[in-house]
């Protein structure tokens, strides 16, 4: 049986994180974070996708997630729950930590592609669908309790969610790939 009550609340969790990885495409950077660097397997750190106008644009669209969550919350109906909720409370404290663990995870999950020799918008499956999701999680679970339910929804409905997310970049013309 889906435990809807369960899943409303991982949602409401990661929405900062989601919109953050989801629309930093949107932040054309022309400053990459690896400087051009060489890691010691003579590949770049991270690849010409990266950049300090991407990242710290993501951790901006983290906070102004959780800002309108924080704003909309005393609106919403959760109170009228039949079960009790467990719903996190918003701060940009929190959309900040989301989006800098977005962007941090999705950087690592670079950072390991090419050491796997995978270019710049080759597939890696799993990985480029949960290295930001783990970022996020991570750097959240500094201040709230992270549920074991809402980790294992959030694995589960993440590359679904990431998938579709994908395809309307690509076909808005916003992603150079479809994954």
């Amino acid at each position: 049986m889906i435990d809807v009550f369960t899943l409303i609340e991982s949602i409401w969790l990661i929405l900062p994180a989601y919109a953050a990885n989801g629309l930093v495409p949107l932040f054309k950077g022309k400053h990459v974070m690896d400087g051009g660097k060489k890691f010691i397997d003579r590949m770049r750190l991270f690849g010409d996708g990266k950049t300090w106008e991407g990242f710290i644009g993501g951790c901006v669209i983290g906070v102004l997630i959780a800002t309108i969550e924080m704003l909309a919350f005393p609106y919403l109906p959760f109170d009228q729950s039949p079960v009790t909720l467990t719903i996190v409370e918003m701060t940009p404290l929190l959309g900040f930590l989301l989006g800098f663990g977005a962007m941090l995870g999705d950087l690592m999950g670079s950072f390991i592609k090419r050491r796997l020799k995978i270019e710049r918008g080759g597939k890696a499956p799993l990985l480029d669908q949960l290295d930001f999701l783990v970022g996020a999680l991570a750097c959240s679970a500094l201040i709230v309790r992270i549920k074991i339910e809402w980790v294992v929804w959030l694995f589960i409905l993440t590359p679904i969610f990431h998938l579709i997310a994908n395809r309307i970049g690509y076909l808005l013309k916003v992603k150079s790939v479809p994954w």
